[in-house]
């Protein structure tokens, strides 16, 4: 009898080496860039601390200082700030600091600006200091020269705010990374990682090279995490189809394990019979394990290129992900968009099995007047129909719900 062939041969499960690259390498990068961006923001906010009037009588921190305040903005629009009355409030000043200028870039994504923030939580103070104080600055400036204005005091510097922007992403990756490296199990295969790239005060190229190695561990563009996304919540009989029965033996269960991914049983056909239940079971990463901190690293990437893409910086991987997975054959021979007749299923909210049974609440939607339906589909076609989609990580399982990008 021909051994079984993997429906996915890039994803090299077995080969130790594949997993050594992927934290040596491809995690390794990604950590030395993101710690690289951190540490350019502050080698820049550093570089321009101090009382702003100083700050702009400094010929060598001059330029660096508009450049940051009002970098790429035309004289319709610093006029327009200038100008800033209260009924127009907030929105004259974002509405012409566009995408893709230097001001948008410090300001919207790496929250850098002359606002306050004493306290964390409180984003739209910092909003409205910064335009504020921004505004103060401009007319100082059309009164009084550089030279005039460092012989004062202005009682403002530049400043970073540590939230808003994509500064809750960049953290929120750093300390998952930070999570994986510390972890026992890769402490002990893994040299620690302590890398970080010198971009100097260099921002902009700080951050073309972290979205490159980022968008680098995207499923769409790496084996690796692809196989982690596939294990986030997979019925088994379907991994035993795309990669085969190897993947449950003992010495691949003891490679994954020597490298803290660990799974366990999340969903099963509710017999209450062994080994029925496990063989049919839907399985995912144990909390706190390694698989299951890739696969939200993963999700933080893709939230990220979200929010850029709301700005015009990058294009939205997650739904660019979507959108090339649903065009691609299934094993069962059928591409996944055919999948669109259970549409009900794309507002599928807590689910339950019971004696081969799935039900879960469905969401409907009519006008204004939202209610619940609830909605049984047999455990064997709940397998059929949806093997793929988990698969992919179109669609998932956490916790007691289902959830179907559709």
């Amino acid at each position: 009898m021909a051994s079984c062939q993997s429906k996915v041969p890039e994803v090299r499960y077995s080969d130790e080496r594949w997993w050594q690259d992927f934290f040596t390498k491809d995690l390794a990068e990604f950590y030395a860039s993101l710690n690289g961006l951190l540490n350019a923001r502050k080698a820049l906010l550093d570089k321009l601390s101090g009382d702003l009037a100083q700050v702009l009588a400094d010929p060598q921190r001059r330029d660096l200082a508009l450049r940051v305040l009002f970098g790429g903005l035309d004289e319709a629009c610093l006029e327009k700030i200038r100008q800033r009355n209260y009924s127009c409030y907030y929105s004259c000043f974002v509405d012409c600091i566009k995408a893709n200028t230097a001001a948008h870039f410090y300001r919207d994504l790496f929250r850098i600006g002359l606002g306050e923030h004493r306290n964390v939580e409180d984003m739209e103070n910092w909003d409205v200091k910064d335009m504020e104080e921004r505004t103060r600055l401009l007319n100082l400036l059309k009164i009084k020269g550089f030279e005039e204005i460092g012989k004062e005091k202005l009682g403002i510097s530049i400043k970073g705010y540590d939230a808003g922007g994509i500064m809750n992403s960049l953290f929120e990756l750093q300390k998952i990374v930070n999570y994986i490296y510390s972890n026992p199990k890769i402490k002990q295969v893994i040299p620690v990682q302590q890398a970080q790239l010198d971009y100097g005060l260099d921002l902009v190229k700080a951050f073309e090279d972290f979205l490159n190695k980022s968008i680098k561990l995207l499923p769409l563009y790496n084996p690796f995490t692809f196989f982690m996304q596939s294990l986030r919540s997979t019925p088994r009989p379907y991994l035993n189809i795309m990669y085969c029965e190897e993947l449950f033996s003992d010495s691949v269960r003891n490679l994954m394990s020597k490298y803290g991914v660990e799974l366990t049983k999340i969903l099963d056909p509710g017999l209450n019979v062994q080994p029925e239940d496990d063989e049919l079971a839907v399985i995912g990463h144990k909390e706190g394990s390694i698989g299951k901190l890739i696969d939200e690293l993963v999700r933080k990437i893709y939230d990220m290129t979200g929010t850029l893409s709301f700005h015009g910086y990058v294009s939205d991987e997650f739904k660019k992900y979507v959108k090339a997975k649903y065009n691609e054959e299934a094993s069962t021979g059928f591409t996944l968009n055919k999948l669109s007749k259970y549409n009900i299923y794309c507002d599928m909210g807590w689910i339950s099995v019971k004696i081969r049974v799935v039900k879960g609440v469905v969401n409907v939607h009519k006008t204004e007047y939202p209610y619940d339906k609830i909605a049984s589909i047999a455990y064997d076609e709940f397998l059929e129909l949806f093997s793929p989609l988990l698969f992919l990580g179109i669609a998932w399982i956490e916790g007691d719900h289902l959830e179907v990008a559709c």
